[in-house]
């Protein structure tokens, strides 16, 4: 507390000069100024596909030319560090109460044994979202996933959060099978594709991700290359065609989200629509994202099925996408672990001729795997003891996003956090929270500071950027996707919109119109620094790191108020 105290106290006085020295100068955004840095651009797709290598050739068994071969693909994707059951009391009711690596391991146990040629899939980020996570940076999740024996696993974009040196150190220690086609590291990570056996069908696997430019901070994707999707699902093919029976694309590209209750696909159960919001969660920009699963099945003929994850989405009647007379299956098990997929398929001959796909709830039915459950036991002595302090309490419910919401009660106090903490240290003008940051209802009652690492699992820090006022005015409007309701939670500083469009009107900062020629003093995350969430607009602005954990500022601001109450009324709808 005392180095940090003594960083903060050095980066005041320094951001104290700049700000006097820009005072009134009017400085647009990219302006020179010693104490303050540009950012970087982007990551840009790299032309072509890399090279695939050569995975040993397994030979094909001549028994199953003509026949029709049994398989069953048990599947995950997007846990998320669920590595306990959600809470009952989760605010998406599908989960409520679902999920848990020692249920899962159980029920992933009991398929194998009466399923016909089972695998285990799983299409990414298994990793960030819960205090396991953040206090043992991964360790846990893999060693599990290895004990479970995946067949194999891909790279999501949430593996990337605490940077390459710490996504390569606890992939060091898994010994099952990592594929990713679109992306390359240098030394490399993971293998380009996979070809092994179920029974005896040759299974060819490859593995996809989404768009990484906006998805993932620059810094973080130091020494690795992305390629076109389906550029490389092209060569994947080709090259899986002369050595497996059956393809799997295991993507983190995700599969086309519905917008309202009634289009998400049916799985026998009832759905909030959070579950639906989710997805908006998980895209990187502003836009509808150039690729997903169905896309990509349209484009590339050849893959029999695709195993989707990236946009949280439950699809159990599968999603069958025809290109010419070819056909491709996919599947989605949604997120937490909180379901298993089960799809029962027949190939013959290189096509798929039945398909029949489950989600299995990984619920309080499902007895608990003794040997994994004793696994976790000493991670959850060692986090429970540390996060089960009392910070303050909360008068109310503060809410994530609902369907037709445009403010979070829960983002607005995320922000007004934000704005406090960087007030210590500089003058700032407002904040803004992308409405992508909250991830969990804070409950009423007491708080403690488990409840601030479910709300904000991720360790983004704050930082500070300065723009022209009519930049300010972009960075407010703009949406994290165009038809989504929810905006950017703001403090100190209050606008309405203009019905039927994308613009807004009346803006407020500290209660004075804000000035298109001013320079304005913002705080924000360096993830909406770097562009993420939609914030191009900041990209090469100037900027300023305070090294200061957003969630940490969180905690603070419960701890020195004592006792919050949900404030909203701050974006008026007219």
């Amino acid at each position: 507390m005392v180095r940090r105290t003594a960083l903060l106290a050095l980066f005041a006085s320094t951001f104290a000069v700049s700000c006097a020295q820009l005072a009134g100068t009017g400085l647009v955004a990219g302006g020179a100024d010693s104490a303050l840095r540009s950012l970087a651009v982007g990551i840009p797709t790299t032309p072509g596909a890399p090279d695939f290598g050569q995975q040993p050739v397994l030979q094909q068994d001549p028994s199953i030319v003509g026949q029709r071969v049994p398989i069953t693909f048990m599947y995950t994707s997007d846990i998320h560090s669920r590595v306990e059951p959600f809470a009952q009391s989760f605010y998406q009711r599908t989960y409520a109460g679902k999920g848990g690596f020692a249920r899962l391991a159980s029920m992933v146990k009991g398929l194998r044994q009466s399923e016909p040629n089972p695998t285990l899939l799983d299409s990414g980020d298994y990793l960030q979202g819960t205090p396991y996570y953040n206090f043992f940076k991964g360790e846990v999740e893999l060693r599990l996933m290895d004990k479970l024996k995946y067949d194999a696993i891909t790279i999501g974009n949430h593996e990337f959060d605490s940077g390459m040196g710490a996504l390569r150190q606890v992939l060091s220690s898994y010994r099952g099978r990592v594929v990713t086609s679109n992306m390359t590291f240098a030394p490399e990570l993971a293998a380009r594709y996979a070809v092994f056996k179920a029974g005896n069908l040759r299974v060819g696997v490859f593995g996809l991700m989404a768009q990484v430019d906006g998805l993932i901070a620059p810094p973080n994707f130091l020494g690795a290359r992305y390629y076109d999707p389906v550029v490389v699902a092209r060569a994947a093919v080709a090259k899986l065609r002369k050595e497996a029976d059956v393809i799997v694309c295991i993507s983190h590209v995700g599969t086309t989200p519905p917008y309202s209750d009634e289009s998400v696909e049916s799985t026998n159960h009832e759905h909030d629509q959070e579950d639906v919001d989710d997805f908006h969660d998980e895209a990187g920009t502003s836009e509808a994202p150039q690729y997903a699963d169905e896309k990509i099945a349209a484009q590339v003929q050849g893959i029999n099925v695709i195993l989707s994850g990236h946009t949280h989405m439950l699809v159990k009647n599968p999603k069958v996408v025809r290109s010419g007379n070819w056909q491709t299956y996919i599947v989605s098990a949604g997120f937490g672990g909180g379901y298993l997929g089960k799809a029962n398929a027949e190939i013959q001959d290189g096509r798929v001729v039945s398909f029949k796909n489950d989600l299995l709830p990984v619920n309080a039915a499902v007895p608990e795997d003794p040997a994994i459950a004793a696994d976790i036991a000493p991670y959850k002595q060692r986090i429970d003891g540390k996060l089960k302090v009392k910070i303050g309490e909360a008068t109310d419910v503060f809410k994530r996003y609902g369907s037709a919401d445009i403010e979070s009660t829960l983002n607005n106090l995320i922000a007004d956090a934000t704005l406090a903490a960087t007030r210590k240290v500089a003058k700032i003008d407002f904040a803004i929270s992308s409405s992508g940051t909250p991830r969990s209802n804070m409950a009423a009652g007491p708080l403690t500071l488990e409840d601030a690492f479910f709300t904000l699992p991720f360790d983004n820090k704050l930082a500070i950027v300065q723009v022209r006022g009519d930049v300010a005015a972009e960075a407010l409007r703009i949406k994290r996707r165009p038809r989504e309701m929810k905006r950017h939670a703001v403090s100190n500083v209050t606008y309405a919109l203009v019905p039927g469009t994308d613009r807004i009107k009346n803006i407020m900062v500290g209660g004075e119109p804000l000035d298109p020629k001013r320079t304005y003093t913002i705080a924000v995350t360096d993830y909406m620094a770097e562009g993420g969430s939609g914030f191009a607009m900041f990209i090469g602005a100037n900027r300023k790191d305070t090294g200061i954990v957003q969630r940490d500022a969180l905690i603070n601001y419960i701890r020195e108020a004592g006792r919050i109450t949900p404030e909203a009324g701050r974006i008026s709808p007219r």
